[in-house]
């Protein structure tokens, strides 16, 4: 039985060798037909191919957050204070604390106050009841532009326009952030003020 076997696999080695030289030399008479039009069209020659860049693999590269997307356009106009965006920029984060008026943490009023005061305006830090009734009234497309003030909550809040969408103001659970006015917040709406100070009248740093 074990002769039997060996001689089949002898058999079976013999055939393989055989079938193994008849496609080499199939392969060898096929490559010296086709040498000349290998010769001019190579498609496996490397220095053909083109080259690849880092750049090439930018659409790759999941996008980073930015860390300023909150924060008002970098490009400023008459309407709008390099001032007060630098003063409530380095602010994002800081703690609620009632009555705070400084970095240690702030109240609404307390830092609509600061950030004023550090963009040039002169007014005493008063509660933003108090502020409604001393500023004058911003009102139709223009009462959402960057720095007037919004009041919330019948004046128990107020808070600091960015756009038609958004504010800035000392939350008592997120402490200075930006909110968006859809949903919560727009019902709460009492109405908007003028800037204290006339922010185009500030010199600009960027842009005109």
């Amino acid at each position: 039985m074990r002769k039997a076997f060996r001689l089949l696999l002898c058999l079976f080695l013999l055939v393989d060798i055989g079938v193994q030289a008849w496609i080499r030399a199939d392969a060898q008479v096929r490559g010296d037909a086709s040498a000349e039009n290998a010769n001019s069209v190579n498609l496996f020659n490397f220095n053909t191919l083109p080259q690849i860049n880092q750049s090439d693999f930018a659409s790759l590269i999941f996008p980073m957050m930015r860390g300023d997307i909150f924060l008002p356009p970098l490009i400023f106009t008459n309407e709008t204070s390099p001032l007060l965006y630098n003063a409530i920029a380095k602010r994002l984060g800081v703690r609620y604390r009632f009555f705070g008026i400084d970095d240690r943490g702030y109240d609404c009023s307390g830092f609509v106050w600061r950030v004023y005061q550090e963009a040039g305006a002169d007014f005493e830090r008063v509660a933003a009841r108090t502020l409604w009734r001393q500023l004058p009234e911003a009102s139709g497309v223009g009462a959402r532009q960057f720095g007037n003030l919004v009041f919330f909550n019948n004046l128990r809040h107020v808070g600091i326009v960015r756009d038609a969408y958004s504010f800035y103001h000392a939350s008592r659970s997120q402490g200075v952030t930006l909110s968006f006015f859809a949903g919560y917040w727009d019902k709460r709406v009492t109405g908007y003020r003028r800037a204290p100070m006339p922010l185009s009248s500030i010199p600009l740093e960027i842009g005109d």
